[in-house]
């Protein structure tokens, strides 16, 4: 009985030995000067934003019977031109102040380039975006006069999937593209 005693504090102290060696392998942080050690990391700097510019626009909609464009001013946010074609569209397609219609509203914009003062506008028609023939043309005329008041502004060229169609909706013939002088 003794030996078995002996043999298992034996096997528990060597157990002990080995994870206190094991354990004392690990990393430590050396801390030589005696006292606390306080290192801050410095502060990252900032990333500079690109400051926004303000601009209120004209934007065209619809009135609810679909015979004639309002016109209401809204203000967009923009970092350059090309964001504020891409702002200007997203007013486009938000409902009036006082419950006038987007026109523009079921049609997604896929992509837009600006080079040169020309505007190509890549949309997608969803079904609830199509209009007869007169919406058709409304549509068009608030896209046209809500861009084209924009002096960078000369041409918009309208792909409807990428494609140059005839028509947007089926009723009135694009021009490849439009101009400003039109």
């Amino acid at each position: 009985m003794k030996r078995s005693t002996a043999s298992r504090l034996l096997l528990v102290l060597i157990t002990t030995a080995a994870i206190l060696t094991v354990s004392a392998c690990g990393s430590r942080t050396d801390n030589t000067q005696g006292g606390s050690v306080n290192q801050q990391q410095p502060a990252p700097e900032p990333v500079p934003l690109t400051e926004k510019k303000s601009e209120t626009i004209k934007v065209y909609y619809a009135d609810e019977q679909l015979t004639e464009l309002l016109e209401q001013q809204t203000e967009i946010q923009y970092e350059d031109e090309l964001d504020k074609v891409k702002n200007a569209y997203k007013a486009l397609q938000k409902d009036g102040k006082d419950g006038e219609m987007s026109l523009w509203k079921h049609i997604d914009l896929l992509d837009v380039k600006l080079e040169d003062s020309a505007i190509t506008l890549n949309v997608h028609l969803n079904d609830l975006g199509r209009f007869g023939a007169p919406g058709e043309q409304m549509a068009i005329d608030a896209l046209q006069k809500t861009l084209f008041q924009f002096d960078e502004v000369t041409s918009l060229e309208i792909l409807v999937d990428g494609e140059k169609e005839e028509s947007l909706m089926g009723h009135v013939e694009l021009d490849h593209p439009f101009t400003k002088d039109q």
